[in-house]
C-alpha cells in the first residue's frame, strides 16, 4: 500500500513539473509515462486518466497554499506593526511559484469538461475564498482596515484581481508580477486603516 501511495505521489509530482515547464496542456499521459519510465498502461493502475492526475495536482498545490496562509496572513502581526499589504504581497509570491501553476490549474478545471476536475477546482476556490475572507474579517474586527466593503466582498475583489491579472499577462505575454499589477495596486486602497485618507498618485 505504501508503495502504491509513493507511486501516486511520484506521478503527481511529475505532472506538476511538466505543467510548470510546458503548461497544463503539455501534460499528457504519454509525457508522464516517459518521464517516469512507465508504460501508459501502468499509469492507469494509479489514476483513471489525465483529469484525475491534474485534480490530485490541484489538491496538492492548494494544500500547500492553505498551510502557508496560516503562517503568512496573521492579523495579530498587523496589530504589531507588520502591514496587511506586506502580508498580502508575501502571500502573492506563493502564486508566482511554478509560473502561476495553481491559477493555471484552476482555470483549466473551470474550462474543462471533466466533472471531477471541475468539482475539485470549485472546492479549492471555495476553500481559498473562505480563508481569505476570514483574514479580511479579522482585520476589520481588529479595526486594522475599514469595515467597508464587507469581508466577503473584499474576498471576491481579491480573487478577481488575482485571476484577472494572471489572465491578462498570459494573453499579452507579459511577465506576471502580481504585486505590481494595476489590480493589486487598486486593491491596496482597501487596506487603509479606518479614517485614513486615500493617497492619490
Amino acid at each position: 500500500m505504501a508503495d502504491h501511495s509513493a507511486r501516486e505521489e511520484a506521478i503527481v509530482t511529475a505532472a506538476i513539473d511538466l505543467a510548470a515547464t510546458n503548461g497544463v496542456a503539455g501534460v499528457t499521459t504519454a509525457a508522464l509515462a516517459r518521464r517516469l519510465e512507465f508504460t501508459e498502461a501502468a499509469l492507469y493502475r494509479y489514476f483513471p486518466g489525465k483529469s484525475a492526475i491534474m485534480a490530485a495536482a490541484l489538491r496538492q498545490q492548494s494544500e500547500r497554499l492553505f498551510a502557508t496562509m496560516l503562517l503568512e496572513l496573521m492579523p495579530d502581526a498587523v496589530q504589531h506593526g507588520q502591514g496587511s499589504r506586506a502580508q498580502l504581497e508575501r502571500h502573492l509570491q506563493r502564486f508566482v511559484s511554478h509560473k502561476g501553476l495553481l491559477l493555471e490549474l484552476l482555470l483549466s478545471a473551470a474550462g474543462g469538461r471533466d466533472e471531477v476536475l471541475q468539482g475539485v477546482g470549485g472546492e479549492v476556490l471555495q476553500g481559498y475564498s473562505e480563508r481569505i475572507s476570514e483574514y479580511f474579517a479579522q482585520l476589520q474586527s481588529l479595526a486594522l482596515i475599514d469595515r467597508f466593503p464587507e469581508a466577503s466582498e473584499l474576498s471576491r475583489l481579491w480573487v478577481c484581481q488575482l485571476f484577472g491579472g494572471f489572465v491578462r499577462c498570459r494573453l499579452t505575454r507579459e511577465v506576471w508580477d502580481p504585486v505590481h499589477q494595476p489590480g493589486f495596486q487598486a486593491f491596496a486602497a482597501y487596506l487603509r486603516p479606518p479614517g485614513e485618507a486615500a493617497v492619490h498618485s
